[in-house]
């Protein structure tokens, strides 16, 4: 009889462990980041792809970010993916049935100049605009971002896409279509499930503090 027990309690810790192997991946993790010269430190909530139990991301792919950065505060925006990272450029974007938004490079943040001499300013803000175009993110900061950051965790899936495939007149491009994340029954839109939530948390990134602008 005893080992009649035993027996059985091998087989529930076999099943038991078996049905936690097929658990999914949270669709969104932390990622943290500090750098050992400066201390400027930031704390990443993103949703990058899994396959085989490995979490990754690949050149010319772009993927959903919210950060909670040490220099430059809240940020909520796309990165582009993979060992050679990519210009992400202008991207559209969209939480369930609202409005969508557009999310421009050009006014990603940069850190503030400390130079006093107008010039020395101009000029850093013109280098500021040009390395924009190139930057491998695009991102909202300050209100905006808060405002993003308010849609997302009321909300229940994004999409989005580079701003460059919206046609506006002629032929139609099939990429439009192609927004979301690759699962195993096709494009899906991002989940904003309790993954998000609990990884927010994790960052500190507080929760929704006023509601969303109808803008």
């Amino acid at each position: 009889m005893r080992r009649l027990v035993l027996a059985s309690l091998v087989g529930l810790t076999i099943v038991a462990s078996a049905t936690a192997r097929k658990l999914p991946p949270p669709a969104w993790q932390v990622m943290r980041t500090s750098d050992p010269i400066t201390g400027k430190n930031s704390c990443v909530v993103a949703a990058i792809d899994h396959a085989a139990g490995l979490s990754f991301t690949t050149t010319g792919s772009i993927y959903p970010f919210v950060e909670n950065n040490s220099e430059l505060g809240l940020l909520v925006g796309v990165s582009s993916g993979g060992k050679a990272r990519l210009p992400t450029g202008d991207i559209v974007w969209r939480v369930d049935d609202r409005p969508f938004r557009e999310l421009k490079a050009a006014d990603s943040p940069v850190a503030a100049s400390t130079s006093n001499d107008p010039a020395a300013r101009a000029m850093s803000q013109t280098l500021a605009l040009i390395r924009s175009y190139s930057a491998t993110s695009t991102v909202a900061s300050s209100d905006k971002a808060r405002d993003m950051l308010d849609e997302m965790i009321a909300g229940s899936s994004l999409q989005f896409r580079s701003a460059n495939l919206t046609a506006s007149y002629g032929l139609p491009d099939d990429r439009e279509q192609m927004t979301g994340r690759l699962t195993k029954d096709g494009l899906r839109p991002y989940p904003l499930d309790a993954s998000f939530r609990d990884a927010l948390g994790q960052c500190g990134i507080s929760a929704i503090s006023r509601p969303p602008s109808s803008r």
